[in-house]
């Protein structure tokens, strides 16, 4: 993927939920204590920050999902994955001897969490709780922690740092292939602070104490993103912030492996840096929840990447593709069916992005000049298409996206399904281009549907290189036609030119279904709760956007949670089973490329029919920026709420049926 760092985005929601399902009480705001982002080193590369956590427990709990994962039924799923949630997201137990739950006493205030890189040594991680109020709270969560780090065997010792005392773990290996670990605790200022490394301790004092360094609070990309979104949120405070730097929380998370656990192939990360990605600094966001009585969840992101000074094209190489203009209304297309599990479109500059991706392509090939001669061979080749295909394909294209997913029952792992819908300016151009393409493979056949010439592509028989693009913080595109095993009923992909665009579809069958008359005389226009969704994202941006998203929420879920049920979640090809199984995996299984074992028992889940009316329908709007991209999403609720003082928002008085 062109941008796989933009998880980080997720990860830091999913840890949000995780805090909320985990701690059940909290004292009211103090505000005595330092602030953490005053406090976390400006080589911060991930923070979240919570502002009050009762206030968030509360609006959580007053959710659907948070009603959810109060359900009986849904108890031992609950439990199985906050501990395995716990251990990925956190790791707090194994580097500082702390839990989230230890904060259920002693937090009064806002909690931070930071992973800080440290130049030729490991990336630290630190944790900020303000106690005002809690002293004696705090101190019994110290003996505990003084406790549980005894039973490690680890060296205990106290020392100073300009007048803060401070309790300083020398923590043995606690298995095999396990390292040395230091854990270092300070109280100061009605702030807890934990930190597994004893000079970045030292430094957070000296901040606290003014006596200089540069603290996150202080680097530009930070103060960009959250006074952005502040702007955009008219006065509604957050109730969880979060901020990475994508590139710079990359090397921090690979300075916590083993080592030699790195994988092998191609560093897809340093690819990207070096084609000019790095000019994204910075992503960070506001998260709220049910607000005005109308969102279940409301998020804001910005995402800042200011032009590159003296480059005549604001970005360079590769990142230089990233052109997505504001404009147009951007609405479904009249042929978009109904029924379906998401929707999104985005503008791109599509001849742009032809001129640009030549340095990324070859950079990933491992040679010079690799596209260049795809490109060359594809037009010369006598036994090839014969297309030249900037001039009779990519010129002829129009600067519209669109994407629509589904699924197929009963769900397996490869259930899902999706189509590309790219506008087109010359129909008649594209569909020879398209049949010269076709010719020329001997794994395409032509069918006839309804009138329409539609293009069907069995699978392959030998291995095929996929590249997956992930651009302007849509979600990535699933598995791309012909992957897996070849079978003799296996699903076969299609391309059809029609209606002013060229379709592309991951599964014959999910072409026709949108091509059928049936599908266009219930389209997703006439929809209600698109309409809702698309209503109630009006108000939260300003001027034109560049992308729109609908999602039904139970539709895009349900092959996920059928697929914990079947206990084959550790296989699954769905995007939010690929980011599950990431979040769930161990580390030691992660590093070794082992496939996860499914741990929850699935079995003890309920029917998704009893479940569904938990999901609400959701949207995202997209603008894009002089320096960078602003994004707005929602998911909307379902029962009437009782409106919150503060909205924020121009909301819409509405409740999905």
């Amino acid at each position: 993927m062109l941008f796989s760092d933009r998880r980080l985005a997720s990860c830091a929601l999913l840890a949000a939920l995780l805090v909320l399902v985990t701690l059940s009480s909290a004292a009211p705001l103090a505000t005595a204590a330092p602030a953490a982002d005053s406090v976390m080193s400006s080589a911060t590369r991930g923070f979240v920050s919570i502002a009050d956590l009762a206030t968030l427990e509360e609006h959580w709990h007053a959710t659907q999902l948070g009603q959810l994962m109060k359900d009986e039924s849904m108890r031992p799923f609950v439990e199985d994955a906050k501990r395995q949630m716990q251990r990925k997201l956190s790791g707090l137990r194994d580097k500082l001897g702390i839990e989230l739950d230890d904060l259920r006493d002693v937090a009064a205030g806002e909690i931070g969490m930071g992973m800080i890189e440290r130049q030729n040594d490991r990336a630290a991680v630190a944790v900020t709780v303000n106690v005002a109020g809690r002293q004696a709270a705090a101190q019994g969560l110290l003996a505990k922690i003084d406790s549980e780090l005894t039973k490690r065997k680890a060296t205990k010792a106290t020392a100073n740092a300009a007048g803060v005392a401070l309790t300083v773990y020398d923590v043995p290996p606690q298995r095999d292939g396990d390292i040395p670990r230091t854990a270092v605790f300070f109280l100061v200022d009605d702030l807890l602070c934990g930190v597994d490394n004893r000079a970045e301790a030292e430094e957070m004092i000296r901040r606290i104490k003014g006596q200089g360094g540069d603290a996150l609070s202080d680097v530009q990309a930070y103060r960009e993103t959250m006074q952005r979104c502040f702007a955009e949120a008219n006065g509604l405070v957050p109730e969880l912030r979060w901020f990475a730097d994508p590139f710079g929380y990359a090397r921090a998370a690979r300075s916590l492996l083993r080592p030699g656990a790195e994988r092998p192939g191609k560093d897809y990360v340093e690819i990207l840096n070096g084609q000019g990605f790095d000019a994204i600094r910075g992503v960070g966001g506001f998260v709220n929840l049910t607000v005005a009585g109308t969102y279940e969840v409301l998020h804001r992101t910005a995402i800042f990447a200011p032009p590159i000074p003296g480059e005549k094209d604001k970005y360079r190489l590769a990142m230089r593709m990233m052109q997505f203009p504001n404009g147009g209304k951007l609405e479904p297309q009249p042929w978009i069916p109904r029924g379906l599990a998401s929707y999104r479109t985005f503008n791109m500059d599509l001849k742009n992005a032809f001129e640009h991706v030549d340095t990324l392509f070859d950079a990933i090939a491992g040679y010079e000049n690799a596209f260049a001669d795809v490109v060359e061979g594809l037009r010369k080749d006598p036994y090839g298409p014969q297309v030249d295909v900037e001039n009779d394909f990519v010129a002829h294209l129009g600067d519209r996206v669109s994407l629509i997913t589904d699924y197929q029952v009963p769900i397996t792992t490869k259930s899902e399904r999706y189509l590309f819908a790219l506008e087109v300016k010359n129909e008649a151009a594209i569909a020879a281009a398209i049949q010269r393409f076709m010719e020329a493979d001997p794994n395409a056949f032509k069918r006839e549907f309804e009138g329409r010439i539609i293009w069907e592509i069995a699978e392959p028989q030998n291995d095929v290189m996929e590249l997956q693009i992930d651009i302007g913080g849509l979600d990535p595109l699933g598995p791309a036609p012909g992957s897996g095993d070849a079978k003799p009923h296996a699903p076969t992909s299609a391309v059809c030119v029609t209606g002013g665009h060229l379709l592309i579809a991951s599964h014959l069958e999910f072409m026709e279904k949108v091509l059928s008359v049936n599908a266009q005389q219930d389209a997703l226009l006439g929809s209600g709760d698109f309409h809702q969704v698309d209503a109630a994202l009006n108000g939260l941006i300003k001027g034109p956007v560049c992308a729109r998203c609908f999602v039904r929420t139970d539709e895009a879920y349900r092959p996920t949670y059928e697929l914990l049920r079947k206990g084959k979640m550790p296989e699954s090809e769905t995007l939010l089973g690929r980011l599950l199984n990431r979040l769930l995996t161990p580390p030691e299984d992660a590093d070794e490329g082992i496939l996860r074992k499914q741990k929850i028992d699935g079995k003890a889940l309920p029917n998704f029919e009893m479940v569904r009316r938990y999901f609400s329908p959701a949207g995202t709007l997209v603008r894009a920026d002089e320096d960078g991209w602003f994004v707005v999403g929602a998911t909307l609720s379902k029962q009437p709420v009782q409106a919150r003082a503060e909205t924020g928002t121009s909301a819409v008085s509405t409740t999905v049926r």
